[in-house]
């Protein structure tokens, strides 16, 4: 599962991870837990982490 990452005035971003946990490049999911859903989308993001 993957979780997209949706800050207000900002462009979304599909990282690895889930909602309630840490994504793959180290962003908390549980800090402004609205900004953030579950997704099956593909990954976006270029971080390690994520990407590799």
């Amino acid at each position: 599962m993957n979780v997209r990452h949706t800050p207000p005035n900002d462009e979304s971003i599909v990282h690895k991870g889930q909602k309630g946990g840490t994504t793959g490049c180290g962003f908390d999911t549980r800090d402004n837990p609205s900004h953030w859903t579950n997704t099956h989308d593909k990954v976006t993001c270029k971080k390690n982490g994520c990407k590799n």
